[in-house]
């Protein structure tokens, strides 16, 4: 094979890769727009409805009951692979991925109004693969 036919072939082969590889988003969307901060901003304890909650964050992804208060759940993930994804033979065998995750439960009263929610957020690597 001609080296500059070679050399085309090696860099198609690696924007393949790269393009097949790309980041992946499960959850909600809304959730992954906010901050501690903007949720501090738009949820208040003993103030905020459900119908304002719904209007800021959409549907929950759960809805369960506890002695009659509601408590919604909104998650949010976000996987970019990371370096070893794209050296090749090496990803057939071992697949590293950084995850950024949300997590947001809200305590709803009889009536409806917040009474207490907590939001997590944090960093995880997920690794994967059978050399693993």
């Amino acid at each position: 094979m001609h080296p500059v036919l070679r050399r085309f072939t090696f860099a198609a082969a690696v924007l393949a890769a790269a393009l097949l590889a790309g980041c992946a988003s499960a959850g909600s969307e809304a959730l992954s727009k906010q901050s501690s901060t903007s949720l501090q901003q738009h949820i208040q304890k003993g103030v905020t409805t459900k119908a304002q909650v719904q209007a800021i964050l959409g549907q929950p992804q759960s809805v369960s009951f506890n002695g009659g208060d509601e408590q919604w759940t909104y998650n949010f993930a976000h996987a970019t692979p990371t370096a070893v994804d794209f050296v090749p033979v090496v990803n057939l065998f071992v697949h590293h991925a950084d995850v950024d995750h949300k997590m947001l439960v809200i305590l709803f009263d009889k009536n409806g109004v917040v009474q207490n929610y907590s939001y997590t957020h944090g960093q995880s690597i997920v690794h994967s693969g059978i050399g693993q």
